[in-house]
């Protein structure tokens, strides 16, 4: 996991109690970046039941816990409590994501996802998604709501969907249901580089 994702132990602490507003935002959130409860439990440390638990506004988040996501999110601690008490410092924000500013949201496994998507896109979230040499989504197919559609930027991957697996290489594209079992993964020597974009729903 890169530095920009381990999650900082000190300073955080107490709880929040207007749980069931934060549970949506941090559900709407984590849809929102194409990551699934198991990919946010790994990057957080935290549990798929107490995530799952938050989002539903059973439970009222640590303070602890809700840096945690923050930092694994990309967004600060003040915008989930509270978003409309924040402003943006990006002048080109809502419509416009500089190269410079895409927000790295996920690091696992050999698989690098940075947003894409400005902050007006709500339907379609993109991301650039780097895959290392024998990187991959996991050893098994998982499922999720939505749909998938890609192309590749450079390099080759793998892709597994139910029991069909197919070789995309540079140039070449696929859509499909995310709720068909799939994975991916990079057999090469060279980094794959994909845009890859994500319909939540």
């Amino acid at each position: 996991m890169s530095n920009s994702n381990r999650i900082k132990k000190e300073g955080v602490s107490g709880s929040i109690h207007t749980s069931e507003g934060i549970g949506r935002r941090l559900k709407t959130l984590r849809t929102s970046r194409g990551l699934t409860l198991a990919e946010l439990a790994g990057q957080t440390d935290l549990s798929i039941s107490s995530l799952s638990q938050v989002e539903r506004g059973l439970v009222s988040p640590t303070i602890r816990t809700v840096y945690a996501l923050s930092v694994a999110l990309g967004v600060s601690l003040a915008w989930i409590v509270d978003p409309d008490s924040v402003t943006t410092g990006d002048p080109d924000a809502p419509y416009v994501v500089r190269a410079t500013r895409r927000r790295q949201i996920y690091s696992h496994n050999g698989v690098t996802k940075h947003l894409v998507t400005p902050q007006c896109s709500e339907r379609y979230v993109g991301f650039i998604v780097t895959i290392e040499p024998n990187g991959s989504s996991g050893e098994e197919q998982y499922t999720h709501a939505g749909e998938e559609l890609a192309i590749i930027l450079s390099g080759t991957l793998v892709l597994e969907i139910e029991d069909k697996a197919c070789r995309v290489n540079k140039g070449d594209s696929f859509a499909f249901p995310s709720s068909l079992p799939h994975r991916f993964y990079n057999d090469t020597s060279v980094d794959t580089v994909v845009f890859w974009i994500n319909s939540p729903e």
